[in-house]
This record gives structure tokens, C-alpha cells and sequence, in this order.
């Protein structure tokens, strides 16, 4: 072989041996990769459990940060601050109509629907908009807080209540619904059901929550909603009400082909609030 002849076998033997240390060390990269995520994967779960179960709470705390800044000229002026008493007013207006201020609606967009035209059809058409908006954004975001936030023996429950209405089937999610929405209120463990039980929530409520937060704002109107539309007594041979009623859907009296997405979503946000209500008790 000349001197400017190459020994190409040699070179070519030398490159399969780096490959071969190369695939090794990739093998061994691999391999500990994997050992480190299926180690912090439960930590990784918890964190995001976490996240999403706190994010409403989150969520509050900006809107609020927001209606500080906002009523800022008033409290300059007047030397107190009121919002907690504008989100009062809110809840009362739309709770009148079936609406209350669950977990994950923005309080800027729930006051503003309270203050647009005073009619059912106005303020359900204003909330579908609101839980649709942003390719279903908000209804995504009560659905994962509800579910996500329920005890094991509930969390299947839920995710086939969510299921029916994901493909349109309200009229069999509506009765389900109605008892979540009784199960969400006997958090305390009571034998108390309908009226004794929304009075029972109610009492403790007064008694255990300061009556200028927002967590009291929040409650009275879940539980004038409750008191005064959900759970009012109607006799059966009387006109439907407008709004959903407990005792005419569980008790069979109610015309399912009148329960509409609207109703789905009122009693979503009804247990979204209880949820949250529920979750600063324990």
C-alpha cells in the first residue's frame, strides 16, 4: 500500500466503535431520564392537582386586585371600600335569574352581565355566551374544578354527568345534576334534607363567616337562589316557574323537553359556588 494509499477498513471499523459508545451513552441517558420522571411524576401530579383546585381562588384574587384599582376614586373620596358590597348586589341581581357567581366566572364579566337588561332571556343568553366564549373556556374550567375537586366516590359520578352533557344529552344530565346539587350542600354530614338542610348551610354560614369577605357575598346569594328558585315550593297544579325547580325535576313533575343547555350550565355554576364555599369550610 502506497503512502497515500488510506487504510479505510480501519477507519471504518473505529466510526461502528464510536456509534456503538454513542448508542450506549444515549441508552444510558435515556434509561436515567426516565427513572427521574417516573420518580417526580406523583410530585408533578400533585403540583398540578394543586394548581388547578387553587386557580379559581387565584382567579378572585386578580378580579379583585382589578376592582380595587377601579373603586380607588371612591375610597379616596369616601375613605371605605365597597366592592364586597357591589359583588353582594351583583349575586342578588343574578341569582334572581338563576345565575350565581361560581368558581371560575370572572366577577368584571358577572357584574357586568347584573347590570345589563332585567330579563331571563337577556341574562341566560349574556352567561351562555360567557361559558362559551374562547372555545368553551369557562364550562372547560368548571368541569375540571368540579371534577378534579371531588371526592373519589363522586369523581365518576361527575365525569358521566359531564359526559352526557358534552354530547348534548341534557335532559338525562338535569335530574343528576339536581342531587349533586344536594349532595354539594350536605358537606356537613346531616341527616337534614330540602328546606332544613339549605337552612342548616345557611346558619353555619352566618356563623362562621365574616359578613364583610367575599366568601359571605358569595353565600347569601347561593343561598337566596336556593331558598327563593331551586328549592322554592311550588304546587305542582300551579303554572312552571321560569327557573329550574328541585322538587318538580326530582319528583317527576317537571316537562323534560323544556330543560335547555341554559339550565345545565345554572346548575353548574351552582355547585362550582357550593364547591368553593364547601372547600373553605374544610
Amino acid at each position: 500500500m502506497g503512502k497515500n494509499d488510506w487504510d479505510f477498513s480501519n477507519i471504518n471499523n473505529q466510526i461502528d466503535l464510536a456509534k456503538a459508545d454513542l448508542s450506549q451513552d444515549i441508552n444510558k441517558m435515556i434509561e436515567k431520564n426516565a427513572r427521574i420522571v417516573k420518580a417526580i411524576g406523583p410530585t408533578i401530579d400533585a403540583i398540578r392537582k394543586v394548581s388547578e383546585e387553587y386557580a379559581p381562588f387565584i382567579n378572585a384574587v386578580k378580579d379583585l386586585r382589578e376592582l380595587i384599582r377601579d373603586q380607588y376614586p371612591v375610597v379616596k373620596q369616601n375613605g371605605r371600600l365597597s366592592f364586597y358590597e357591589g359583588i353582594h348586589q351583583a349575586c342578588l341581581i343574578n341569582t334572581n335569574y338563576g345565575w350565581c357567581l361560581s368558581s371560575n366566572v370572572s366577577i368584571s364579566a358577572y357584574r357586568r352581565i347584573a347590570s345589563s337588561e332585567d330579563s331571563q332571556e337577556e341574562k341566560d343568553r349574556l352567561f351562555v355566551l360567557e361559558f362559551e366564549a374562547d372555545n368553551f373556556d369557562l364550562y372547560i374550567a368548571e368541569k375540571n374544578h368540579i371534577i378534579i375537586t371531588s371526592n373519589q366516590e363522586w369523581r365518576e359520578f361527575y365525569e358521566e354527568c359531564f359526559y352526557l352533557i358534552d354530547n348534548g344529552k341534557y335532559q338525562a344530565a338535569i335530574p343528576s345534576l339536581m342531587s349533586a346539587v344536594e349532595h354539594e350542600l350536605a358537606f356537613e354530614g346531616t341527616n337534614d334534607i330540602g328546606k332544613p338542610l339549605i337552612n342548616r348551610v345557611k346558619s353555619s354560614l352566618e356563623r362562621e363567616e365574616d359578613r364583610n369577605s367575599f366568601l359571605y357575598a358569595i353565600s347569601t346569594s347561593v343561598i337566596s337562589l336556593l331558598n327563593n328558585r331551586i328549592f322554592k315550593y311550588r304546587d305542582f297544579s300551579r303554572q312552571r316557574l321560569s327557573i329550574i325547580n328541585r322538587n318538580w325535576v326530582l319528583h317527576g313533575r317537571d316537562k323534560p323537553s323544556l330543560w335547555k343547555k341554559e339550565d345545565v350550565y345554572k346548575l353548574i355554576a351552582l355547585i362550582s359556588a357550593l364547591r368553593m364555599l364547601n372547600r373553605r369550610f374544610e
